[in-house]
C-alpha cells in the first residue's frame, strides 16, 4: 500500500494517514477507523505506550483494497487542539469530519464507505451513522455499553481480582478493606463528575476532562444503536477486561439492519491473543509488548469473511 499524509478542518486541524491500495483502480471501498478513548495518535499509540492497533488495522483493510483513513485525536500526535477538554460530541463532530474528508476523495466509492469504532469508538461510531449513507459498520472491544457501564465493570473485576490475592499480600488487602475502598470511591467519583461544571476538574490530584465524562453519561448508547440501519459485525474478545463481552449479544436486539456477532476465545481489549489470565491487575504487564504482537487471526479473519460478502 501508499500512505498519505492528510489533514480535515474541525476546530482547527487535525492530522492523519490516508492508506491506498497498491493496485489501480477508478475508485475503492474505504473504512474510517474510529479511535478508543485517551489520548491515541493515528497508530492507536500513547506516550511511553505502544499498542500498534490503527495501523496494523490499516494495513489489513488496505491490503484488502480499501482506502483507509486514521487520524490523530485532537491534541495527541500533530493534531491541534487540547486532548483534555474534549467531550464527547467533540470527538463525535471529528469523526465526522474525518468521514466528509473520505466521502470527498475522488479515489473513494461513496457508496462504499465503512465504519470500525474501536472501544469508544464504539460509541461514536453509530451517532456517525445517523448521516446516512454509511455502508457498513463494524464495532469492535466496546458493543453496546456505556462508558459508565464500562467503568462500573472495571471496578467490578478490580475488586474480584484483589479478592483473589492469596498469601500474607491478600490477607492486608482485606484487612484493609480495599474492595470497599474502591467501591466508595467510584461512587464518589461518579457523583463528582456528574454536578461539575468546568470543562476540567482534578479528582485525587489529577487533570481530567469532566466534560468527557458527563456527556458520556448522558448520552445513550442504546439508543445510538436503535438508530442504525446499516450492516453491522459487531465482536468482542473473551480476555476483554475494560468492558463486558458478553454485551455484544445485545446489538442485534437494538440495530435494524443485518448483524453478526462474536466473541473470539482469547483475545483481548487490543485485539491480540492473550496466553495470561484476564486480570485488570495484570493490565500493564500484559500490555508492555502488546505492539509488537501481531492481531488475533481468527479477528482478521472473521472481519474479511465479512467485508468481502458485504463489499
Amino acid at each position: 500500500m501508499s500512505e498519505q499524509a492528510i489533514t480535515f478542518e474541525r476546530n482547527g486541524t487535525l492530522h492523519g494517514t490516508l492508506s491506498i491500495p497498491v493496485f489501480e483502480s477508478e475508485s475503492y471501498p474505504a473504512i474510517l477507523l474510529i479511535p478508543g478513548s485517551g489520548p491515541l495518535d493515528r497508530d492507536g499509540n500513547v506516550k511511553r505506550q505502544s499498542f500498534n492497533l490503527y495501523n496494523q488495522l490499516a494495513e489489513f483493510f488496505t491490503d484488502n483494497g480499501f482506502v483507509t483513513l486514521r487520524y490523530d485525536k485532537r491534541g495527541t500526535g500533530r493534531s491541534g487542539g487540547e486532548f483534555i477538554r474534549a467531550g464527547f460530541w467533540d470527538l463525535v463532530a471529528d469523526a465526522r469530519a474525518a468521514l466528509q474528508f473520505l466521502q470527498e476523495h475522488t479515489l473513494v466509492d461513496k457508496q462504499r464507505i465503512f465504519l470500525l469504532g474501536h472501544s469508544e469508538g464504539c460509541m461514536l461510531a453509530p451517532e456517525i451513522t445517523r448521516d446516512k449513507g454509511i455502508a457498513g459498520l463494524i464495532l469492535v472491544a466496546g458493543a453496546a455499553e456505556s462508558l459508565l457501564e464500562a467503568l462500573t465493570y472495571q471496578r467490578e473485576q478490580i475488586v474480584n481480582d484483589l479478592k483473589a490475592i492469596k498469601g500474607f499480600k491478600g490477607k492486608l488487602i482485606r484487612l484493609l478493606k480495599m474492595d470497599q475502598k474502591i467501591k466508595r470511591q467510584g461512587v464518589k467519583f461518579d457523583k463528582k463528575i456528574r454536578t461539575s461544571t468546568q470543562d476540567v476538574i482534578r479528582s485525587q490530584g489529577v487533570k481530567l476532562s469532566a466534560k468527557w465524562f458527563r456527556e458520556h453519561f448522558e448520552y445513550d448508547v442504546y439508543e445510538g444503536l436503535r438508530q442504525v440501519e446499516c450492516p453491522v459485525l459487531a465482536i468482542t474478545g473473551s480476555k476483554d477486561v475494560q468492558v463486558t463481552p458478553e454485551h455484544v449479544y445485545e446489538v442485534p436486539k437494538l440495530v435494524k439492519g443485518e448483524t453478526e456477532v462474536h466473541i473470539i476465545e482469547g483475545m483481548n481489549h487490543m485485539l491480540r491473543d492473550q496466553p495470561e489470565e484476564a486480570n485488570m491487575l495484570q493490565l500493564k504487564k500484559v500490555y508492555k509488548r502488546v505492539g509488537e504482537q501481531p492481531l488475533s487471526p481468527t479477528f482478521l479473519e472473521i472481519m474479511k469473511t465479512w467485508i468481502q460478502r458485504h463489499v
